[in-house]
């Protein structure tokens, strides 16, 4: 009878072994769906411009927001395709040469979308540092340029961002780092995802119109633009998703309410 009791144990152990493992294959597989949001640090890098390159910009934080999809790709690497709303732009405080005080700042709207790639660490279901780079594209939505000094040439004035001092357009790339948590919530894992990303635009933000010298440009310095307005940005972002698959029951649970039972003789019951 000891052997046969025997036989029975190392069998369950080796069927909950498999069944953990299989289960920890499945979270890891499982395609998840979730919103972010988080701060924006936007400014702007003015190539070829040594005047404006001088100015100093204010650290302006902006909300951000969006939707993602975290796909696994194997143990390490991930897909995490995203649509994002943000706002790019400047803050900039200055005395000018003639003694007026400037306040000059770009506030512009966008939508991105963006395919980060993640190279994660999986230390712990709970801590899991990864590695994202990857590429974005932007449409322009709207915004505002507002520009305010004092005497001796006093200006107010705020305008719509249009194409003649934006361009619809964006295009750039990130990286940067984050932590990855998977938490047991019943049936499924909550993902909870932290990151911290630098962000580089490639094309050129001034108007055709400005660059063309059709409309005077908004600038701070000179109506003349010359070299290219690039924006940059810093992002913290807390993110939360929810597996598209369950997870599979737990083989520990066997002695649950809602199983049978039986007695075998005097030494007690057995539950299947």
């Amino acid at each position: 009878m000891k052997k046969y009791l025997f036989v029975i144990l190392l069998v369950g152990i080796v069927g909950v072994s498999q069944a953990q493992t299989k289960n920890k294959q499945t979270e890891e597989k499982a395609i998840a769906i979730g919103i972010k949001g988080g701060l924006n640090v936007p400014r702007m890098y003015y190539y070829n411009n040594e005047a404006l390159q001088q100015l100093p910009q204010t650290l302006v934080f902006t909300p951000m927001g969006g939707l993602f999809v975290d796909i696994p790709l194997g143990r390490i690497l991930a897909l995490a395709p995203e649509a994002v709303y943000l706002q790019r732009g400047t803050d900039i405080r200055y005395e000018h040469r003639s003694g007026a005080n400037v306040y000059y700042a770009i506030a512009v709207n966008y939508v991105d979308l963006r395919l980060p790639l993640e190279l994660r660490w999986p230390i712990r279901p709970y801590f899991q540092p990864y590695l994202t780079v990857g590429a974005e594209g932007g449409y322009r939505l709207g915004g505002q340029i507002h520009i305010d000094r004092t005497a001796p040439v006093e200006m107010d004035e705020t305008i719509d961002v249009g194409n003649a001092n934006m361009s619809l357009i964006h295009a750039g790339a990130f990286a940067g780092l984050g932590i990855r948590s998977r938490i047991p919530m019943g049936s499924r894992h909550l993902l909870i995802k932290l990151s911290a990303t630098a962000h580089q635009g490639f094309l050129d933000t001034y108007g055709d119109a400005e660059k063309e010298e059709k409309v005077p440009a908004v600038n701070v310095n000179a109506y003349k633009v010359t070299g290219a307005r690039l924006p940059q940005g810093l992002e913290v972002t807390l993110g939360v998703a929810i597996p598209l698959e369950k997870a599979p029951d737990d083989p520990c649970s066997t002695f649950s309410k809602d199983r049978r039972w039986f007695k075998h003789g005097r030494r007690g019951y057995y539950g299947y």
